[in-house]
């Protein structure tokens, strides 16, 4: 299961509560609203059915905590308070464990952001998102605040009016492509990894893995496409033993972006590998790779018994699908 956190407005809050449902905003008018659209499907692509959720209330804290019972669909049947949005990419889910009534404060996640424990979302920019997955760790954190806040056991209470609809439709995850077969929009590359790995896929191809996380900000105000986390199960005990960071182009991998994914293999080493370089593995997806690239992944593996992975891909847009070739 992985975790997630929702914002939204106390009026739509009410909404969420009543029928049991979430749903994220859809620009239209523009080639950049098409964009923005890509990268809010690729975040809600990686939500699956028994995930947690929290919702942060702008102005009030954060609530817990529900399980998503529908994984992600496009609807646009009027729901909410705001006649002008329908916020038609959406999830279901119902409450867990019990019930949270005294929510967490911003403040206190800003604690745990000075403590190390919360660091894959920028707290400066908390409210200007929409939806921000988290690892385990940080959701278990979370989780422990909700129950610090609220000692006494209160039973979850059911949703009142569970949202139905029969017009639902998947996610549209677009593959349109120019005429050399390059993705037009990065964000739909993104959501058809984030779909694939919520439904247990490319593990041939990137490993067993638990935590699976898009868009992660770093210290160098630059975004991480991809972030995951592999942990094996060994009698019992879940031992974390590999980190991989991604970073996508749907044209030509320049030496730019090389530098740039090895700027995140570095702070990874530094912030959570404990500076163990073999914890982290590094890999680049593109439509092809310059040469200077290539160079360098051949010299790299042969210094330091380390490379740098390079991912073609090929898009079927009939079958809506895309392939992959280590290059």
């Amino acid at each position: 299961m992985s975790y997630h956190i929702f914002l939204t407005k106390l009026d739509n809050f009410r909404v969420c509560l009543q029928r049991g449902i979430y749903g994220g905003i859809c620009l239209t008018g523009s080639p950049k609203s098409e964009q923005i659209n890509a990268d809010i499907i690729a975040g809600f692509a990686g939500i699956k059915t028994g995930d947690f959720l929290f919702l942060y209330v702008k102005n009030i804290g954060l609530y817990g905590l529900w399980k998503v019972t529908v994984s992600p669909f496009y609807d646009v049947e009027p729901l909410w308070n705001d006649p002008k949005q329908t916020f038609p990419y959406r999830i279901c889910f119902e409450p867990a464990v019990r019930e949270f009534r005294n929510p967490i404060t911003l403040s206190d996640i800003l604690d745990l952001k000075d403590k190390g424990k919360i660091w894959t979302f920028d707290l400066a920019a908390f409210t200007k998102k929409s939806h921000h997955p988290i690892t385990t760790d940080e959701g278990k954190e979370l989780i422990r605040l909700l129950l610090r806040n609220n000692p006494i056991y209160a039973p979850t209470k059911p949703i009142l009016n569970p949202y139905q609809s029969a017009r639902t439709q998947p996610l549209p995850i677009r593959l349109d492509s120019d005429k050399k077969g390059r993705l037009i929009y990065e964000g739909y590359l993104n959501a058809w990894f984030m779909e694939a790995f919520a439904n247990g896929r490319l593990k041939e191809l990137i490993g067993d893995y638990s935590d699976y996380i898009n868009y992660v900000p770093t210290s160098f105000n630059k975004i991480m496409d991809i972030f995951l986390t592999h942990v094996t199960n060994v009698d019992g005990v879940n031992i974390l033993h590999k980190f991989t960071c991604m970073e996508l182009k749907t044209s030509t991998v320049t030496e730019e972006d090389l530098n740039q994914i090895i700027m995140y293999e570095n702070w990874l080493i530094r912030k959570i590998a404990q500076g163990d370089s073999q914890m982290v593995q590094s890999i680049l997806v593109g439509f092809e790779f310059d040469e200077r690239v290539l160079g360098y992944r051949d010299k790299r593996r042969a210094i330091e018994e380390k490379t740098v992975r390079l991912i073609k891909y090929v898009v079927d847009e009939q079958k809506h699908e895309i392939t992959f070739a280590e290059e």
